[in-house]
């Protein structure tokens, strides 16, 4: 999808779907990891829902440990489902928006234009100049220091 119709598919689905946001930040994925990082995302979202959802559809293979409801993993469920692909589609919009925030503070690294994916321009904003607090430092390139400076945030 482009970022126009993405946008377009958010708005349509705040109108007429139930949607909780929820988010883990880089201090909590260093210090859990990715995974059960996003599946802290995903019960946060779940506790934020207007409504109890009776089935609870994930896309990919496992499931968070500490949800109280039903569940059920399903591979490249975006493509099967569409609650799932709904749900995709709210989390990177909402993610980019996320990123437009962090740019505000932080344009230096042009986070607009990659959105925190690891690029070759963002892999060397890094080595040029450091993360900084919204960084991983689990992220390869500032972990293992492969020219990364490090800096304040």
């Amino acid at each position: 999808m482009t970022p126009l119709s993405r946008e377009l598919a958010y708005r349509a689905i705040l109108r007429h779907a139930s949607i909780g946001i929820g988010a883990a930040g880089a201090e909590e994925i260093d210090r859990i990891g990715i995974g059960r990082a996003t599946h802290l995302a995903m019960v946060r979202a779940l506790a934020k829902l207007p409504v109890t959802p009776e089935l609870v559809l994930v896309d990919g293979n496992t499931l968070p440990r500490d949800c109280p409801l039903p569940m059920q993993a399903i591979v490249r469920g975006d493509g099967k489902s569409l609650s799932i692909a709904c749900a995709s589609i709210v989390a990177k919009v909402v993610r980019d928006q996320w990123m437009g925030l962090v740019h505000a503070l932080h344009p230096e690294y042009g986070f607009l234009r990659h959105k925190g994916y690891g690029t070759g321009r963002h892999v060397e904003r890094l080595e040029e100049i450091g993360p900084c607090r919204f960084h991983r430092f689990s992220f390869r390139p500032i972990r293992t220091g492969e020219g990364c400076r490090v800096q304040g945030g």
